[in-house]
């Protein structure tokens, strides 16, 4: 009887200890951006494949990520997630989560014309107006194209690098875009070259910089493509521990803007080769939570060449 008794009493302290951190629902919406690839913006998913999470007890959510996090749940999605989440981040990702409203039918897509995306530009730059594209970026393209020219140099008039080693920037998100610059302004991302472009931008022309780049046409990659490659990216490598590139870059590498992943399909090979080496040594650390390092640690060089050779092909 003894055991007994005093066995509810340790299940009733971890119970408690589980729920003595209360979640900010609010710190936990800023923090669900990175959840919003696989289980959808408010916990309503896109993808039959993964769970909703919206009206999910808060309670059951701490419990999963906390088991993601110890290992005594496994999956090879969730664990790199989990990996740098404080029982804080948990609360918070669960408060937010479990007062969404659960819905059996997504809502329908808007028809307001003024949400309409603009046409992206040609290689020759003759980019659209700015004012429809206010409906959908912070910044204004047509300021973007003006201040632009300082990027032309390594990225091309209409972000298209033509110097393999330097990033293709059109049709890149907006949100990545200006993520990217604020990281090389504050030093969280370093490069000597970047760090003397970004020191007098303000958050404004980072915005317009990247509403500029979002809209224009990127050209196809030169890489022929792998097969190793492509099985890597949508099924990864359960042996290494090596989790699918498909569930954040997307089916077509076309990245989640919402999470601010970024595109990938034909990209510069060079330049892709040398940012998944940069996150596998530390060298590059401004990914969220560690994911990108967490994942590149375990890629051997051949693993980094054929998935770059895959990447690069998407069109």
């Amino acid at each position: 009887m003894k055991k007994i008794i005093f066995s509810l009493l340790l299940t009733m302290g971890a119970i408690h200890t589980a729920s003595a951190v209360e979640g900010d629902a609010d710190a936990g919406k800023a923090k669900a951006a990175v959840c919003g690839a696989c289980h959808g913006a408010t916990g309503l998913n896109p993808n039959p494949s993964y769970p909703d999470l919206a009206g999910q007890h808060a309670a059951y959510i701490v419990k999963q990520l906390s088991d993601f996090k110890s290992g005594a749940r496994t999956d090879m999605m969730m664990a790199p997630m989990a990996t740098n989440l404080s029982d804080q981040d948990m609360a918070d990702l669960a408060a937010f989560f479990s007062i969404q409203e659960r819905a059996s039918e997504k809502p329908a897509a808007s028809t307001d014309s003024s949400a309409t995306a603009a046409a992206p530009a040609t290689a020759t730059a003759e980019i659209v107006t700015s004012t429809p594209a206010k409906a959908l970026y912070a910044g204004d393209v047509k300021a973007g194209q003006e201040k632009s020219a300082m990027c032309v140099s390594c990225h091309g008039t209409d972000g298209n690098s033509p110097i393999a080693m330097y990033p293709k920037l059109a049709g890149q998100s907006a949100s990545y875009i200006s993520k990217q610059l604020a990281d090389f302004k504050s030093g969280e991302r370093s490069d000597p070259i970047m760090a003397g472009m970004v020191a007098a931008l303000s958050e404004q022309d980072m915005n317009d910089l990247g509403a500029y780049f979002a809209v224009q046409t990127p050209t196809a990659g030169q890489a022929k493509g792998s097969d190793v490659g492509h099985k890597l990216y949508f099924g990864g490598d359960a042996n290494k521990g090596i989790t699918a590139c498909v569930a954040c870059h997307g089916v077509k590498g076309k990245g989640m803007a919402q999470a601010s992943f970024p595109a990938l399909a034909g990209q510069n090979a060079d330049y892709l080769k040398k940012q998944i080496a940069n996150f596998r040594d530390g060298s590059r650390g401004n990914d969220r939570n560690n994911m990108m390092r967490n994942i590149a640690i375990k890629l051997s060089d051949s693993d980094i060449d054929e998935l770059v050779n895959y990447m690069s092909s998407l069109k």
